[in-house]
């Protein structure tokens, strides 16, 4: 244990399945930054995680964290890897002593909350950053991930969730006790407003013309595809909209080739609809948004809504995880949606109400880590 004079740091590990820069990554991130501003005589804060991609690792090396790359730890299921992955994250334990073991994500949640208490670890935590591992399934395999979850959760302190939506399901499956239950909703960084104009450059969109925009992974939870039927139907109804989906190009994968399928059918959309690969920079290219549109089937609390909402930039959402808790405009059928993005690009208000706390943010996990 390192020492800084005479007071004795408590040292934590965060650790995440992917190294990749998505929501539950952002928010680890978020954490440990907050650690280090406002906590640096207090917490030494670590950071494990596969190797995918990578602009995790590289983020947090700007900051001066310590990370350390499981490098067996991965999103598909495969037995083998999972045992050695295990054991990577139990030596890693052994070996550093942390005081605090802080999980993310589903795979390294469940094999980092084993391994941190047959280490004797005595504080266990793990975040839940949406349920969308357990409900794109049914039958028999959502029953074994359920089972996993209630297993895992013998073995931690606290089950964090992001809102009352999300912690009501893990009680509706049994997942952990009523007295391990804690919520904490996401905070981003605080940031000043940036100035708008960089998207409209780049695509060469000109002022009279709105911008429909979301910021999130091409993948099937996000559904893109409803976010083209959207566009679709407004699209028949104005023609001074573009819509603009950030984060995720087209690519050879199912859901790539899904959206290439709906563009090829409906060719006349092409020059309406842009796919863009992903910005660091995203939040300037946010900027320019007229209305931000989420289409997912399932999210915990997403980030990009409260980077958008930090722009005064207004939300139109389908009614998914904890959105329904940071705006009133959320929606279940797709006409609904179609009709809110509609009103807000006829009549625009940019009055979002941003009131999630970063420092209270940071102050509710320093008590758990404390407790």
């Amino acid at each position: 244990m390192e020492e800084r004079g005479e007071i004795e740091l408590k040292r934590i590990l965060q650790l995440i399945t992917r190294s990749d820069w998505a929501g539950g990554q952002k928010v680890l991130y978020s954490i440990v930054y907050g650690l280090k501003k406002y906590y640096p005589d207090e917490f030494e804060v670590e950071v494990a995680c596969g190797t995918d991609n990578g602009m995790l690792v590289l983020e947090l090396k700007k900051i001066d964290v310590k990370v350390s790359i499981i490098k067996h730890l991965v999103r598909e299921i495969s037995p083998l890897y999972d045992f050695k992955a295990y054991w990577e994250i139990k030596s890693l334990i052994k070996k550093r002593k942390y005081d605090v073991v802080h999980t993310h994500s589903s795979k390294a949640g469940i094999l980092g909350r084993v391994a941190a208490r047959k280490c004797g670890i005595k504080k266990v935590i793990h975040t839940y950053h949406g349920f969308w591992g357990i409900e794109q399934y049914r039958g028999i395999k959502r029953k074994l991930l359920i089972l996993s979850e209630r297993i895992a959760s013998k073995y931690c302190d606290n089950l964090v969730f992001l809102c009352e939506r999300e912690q009501e399901k893990a009680r509706k499956w049994k997942i952990g006790k009523k007295n391990q239950y804690v919520i904490i909703p996401n905070a981003i960084i605080p940031t000043s407003p940036v100035p708008a104009g960089l998207l409209r450059k780049e695509l060469n969109i000109p002022k009279n013309v709105k911008i429909v925009g979301n910021v999130a992974r091409l993948d099937p939870p996000k559904n893109p595809i409803r976010f083209l039927e959207i566009a679709k139907e407004i699209l028949k109804k104005r023609t001074d909209v573009i819509f603009v989906w950030i984060g995720g190009s087209i690519v050879e994968d199912s859901c790539g080739k899904r959206v290439t399928k709906f563009l090829n059918m409906n060719p006349w959309m092409k020059t309406k609809v842009f796919f863009l690969p992903f910005r660091k920079d995203v939040v300037k290219l946010m900027a320019d948004f007229d209305v931000f549109l989420l289409t997912s089937d399932e999210e915990g609390m997403p980030l990009a809504v409260l980077e958008a909402m930090n722009q005064k930039v207004p939300i139109v959402s389908t009614d998914v995880g904890c959105v329904k808790e940071l705006t009133n405009r959320t929606y279940r059928r797709n006409s609904d949606l179609v009709k809110g993005v509609l009103e807000l690009l006829q009549n625009p208000d940019k009055n979002e109400n941003l009131e999630l706390s970063y420092e209270s943010f940071i102050e509710s996990y320093v008590a758990l880590y404390k407790g």
